[in-house]
């Protein structure tokens, strides 16, 4: 089964690991066919394993070879097909990220994360994932999803377009 697995933190300040160096950290049982897509800590790869159980095999491969802490969001090819296809038509000046979270945050966080959402920012809740429609930059924005606060949950951010990048690349 095709699936994926997005790094937390990869790509920025001094954590710039080699595409070469990230494949063979993580490769070995449970993981085929492992390849890298653009530069910002998204994996690809061939797997029978329960993805739920990827997430530690992977943290942990990928700190032993990496020397440091890295948060992984795994998700399979049908999942990403869910999260395009739920995808809103945009308006003008809009773009879409993915919020990706571990496991599903509960109303409270939702809530939580909504609270912080500035005039320009649409939230739409999935099971693990928000999509966040917003217009102007993502940094205009007073979301503060790149470093939640303490007690939230920990999440990664990846544009709309990677995602439907991936799923353009892999469904037959």
């Amino acid at each position: 089964m095709r699936t994926f697995s997005f790094l937390r933190g990869i790509n920025v300040g001094n954590r710039r690991p080699k595409k070469d160096d990230l494949i063979a950290a993580v490769t070995g049982p449970q993981l085929d066919d492992v390849s890298t897509y653009q530069a910002s800590g998204n994996l690809a790869f061939e797997t029978d394993a329960d993805p739920a159980d990827l997430e530690t095999v992977l943290e942990r491969r990928l700190e032993a070879a990496l020397g440091y802490e890295v948060t992984c969001f795994v998700r399979t090819l049908d999942e990403l097909v869910e999260v395009a296809d739920a995808l809103p038509a945009l308006g003008p000046d809009e773009k879409h990220q993915i919020i990706f979270y571990r496991s599903d945050p509960g109303d409270d966080a939702r809530t939580a994360l909504a609270a912080t959402a500035g005039p320009n920012d649409t939230l739409r809740p999935r099971r693990r994932e928000t999509i966040w429609t917003h217009t102007g930059g993502m940094l205009d924005s007073p979301l503060q999803v790149m470093s939640p606060p303490t007690g939230w949950p920990v999440t990664t951010v990846r544009t709309a377009g990677t995602v439907e990048r991936l799923v353009a690349k892999f469904v037959d």
